[in-house]
């Protein structure tokens, strides 16, 4: 029988073993540092895309999906969920990137207007008498007022707060999502003043209104806090807080989630916090005068004029739900409106527009080849929704 050598020879005593050992253990670290090594210029790379990536400017885009409307010129749009909002004098509609309709409602509104709270969607005809509440599944219900709407806001569960008012009384009522009246309070106006803007928080529970009033010939804002949970049954009229700001004028205020609240006013953002009776614990005031406000999911933005010789026409303000300035954004663009969609903030017009990152990184600039009527941040990195006026468009940047 043929004799068989081992490939490897086995130690015969303890100073082979130990050699063997050591032999095995640096064949063994090469390896491993070799591996770290491959791993680490991996990483390096996968690492210095990503912040290329990140920290690029880029000028064109890729058409991915493209579909054709037929939408008429007063058609209004808002991003809701990942999907798009159509509205009109003539009805309501909510369809996904191929323009299919999910849902639709008809109506005949002088004047839509129009608030979202995660899930639920109302569209309420301003100076008329009609709104109709939806969730994701279309429509929920349809309410009918006695005296003209001038403002709604919707809870997330679909409760529904209206500001009504004539020319002799101003009324504000709340509905839940059958669209039953829960309660209703008359603004008295010589005790509080004309109201301005109510807006609900999306638990349904706290209500914010302010007050335009009129003392000593200037004029001032009074916010009131309402509570319709078991807290606000231990308050007269359910009112938990209320503040008056002389010399200044609140035209809109928001609640961002369940216990953040932000008063817009001519000098600066107003920030309250409290899960059952607010507080303000901060205010961002602004030196100059406000242009336009926006309000995203987790920032709210103020658009100002360029304050230096050297400094671009237009300076972009975000703060963060506690009031701190997490960005200050120049720029030159004639915008026609800015918004925060995701963690992109969106500068546009009819046919250019900017997009930067919530770091200010300015990720896209163009111009397009069309009427562009409203931009989305798609799902998925660089991807974008552009609506124009006659077609959808998904794209991504490249």
């Amino acid at each position: 029988m043929a004799k068989i050598t081992p490939l490897y020879k086995t130690p015969e005593t303890a100073e082979d073993m130990k050699s063997y050992k050591e032999k095995l253990f640096r064949h063994r670290a090469g390896i491993g540092v070799k591996g770290f090594v491959c791993a680490a210029v991996v990483a390096g790379l996968i690492f210095g895309m990503w912040s290329w990536s990140r920290y690029k400017t880029y000028t064109t885009y890729e058409l991915l999906s493209s579909n054709e409307r037929t939408d008429t010129l007063n058609t209004q749009y808002a991003e809701y969920n990942g999907k798009i909002l159509k509205y009109s004098r003539d009805g309501i509609s909510c369809v996904n990137l191929k323009n299919e309709a999910l849902w639709s409602q008809t109506y005949n509104m002088q004047m839509p207007i129009l608030d979202i709270c995660q899930n639920s969607v109302v569209v309420a005809d301003m100076q008329g008498n009609e709104a109709y509440v939806f969730n994701e599944d279309g429509l929920r219900t349809q309410i009918t007022t006695l005296l003209p709407i001038q403002q709604v806001s919707v809870s997330s569960q679909g409760v529904t707060a209206m500001l009504l008012s004539d020319n002799s009384a101003s009324w504000i009522c709340l509905y839940d999502d059958e669209g039953e009246k829960l309660t209703e309070a008359r603004c008295r106006l010589a005790e509080t003043g004309q109201p301005l803007a109510i807006g609900i928080s999306s638990d349904g529970i706290k209500l914010a209104v302010s007050y335009l009033q009129i003392q000593g010939g200037t004029s001032a804002s009074c916010i009131v806090f309402y509570n319709f949970g078991t807290v606000g049954g231990n308050f007269v009229d359910k009112i938990v807080a209320s503040k008056v700001y002389e010399e200044r004028i609140i035209p809109r205020i928001e609640y961002m989630g369940d216990s953040i609240c932000v008063a817009m006013s001519d000098k600066g953002i107003i920030y309250y916090e409290g899960k059952e009776i607010p507080e303000e614990i901060a205010e961002a005031k602004e030196e100059t005068e406000i242009r336009s406000v926006f309000v995203g999911t987790e920032n709210v933005g103020v658009v100002v004029e360029g304050t230096g010789k050297e400094s671009a026409k237009y300076e972009v303000h975000l703060y963060d739900t506690s009031g701190n300035l997490v960005l200050n954004q120049e720029t030159n663009l004639a915008y026609g409106q800015v918004k925060m969609s995701g963690s992109s903030l969106i500068i546009f017009n009819e046919s250019e527009c900017e997009i930067y990152s919530r770091q200010g990184v300015l990720r896209y600039t163009g111009n397009f080849d069309g009427t562009i009527a409203d931009i989305y941040k798609g799902s998925g990195m660089r991807k974008y929704i552009f609506v124009f006026s006659d077609r959808t468009d998904e794209v991504k940047l490249k």
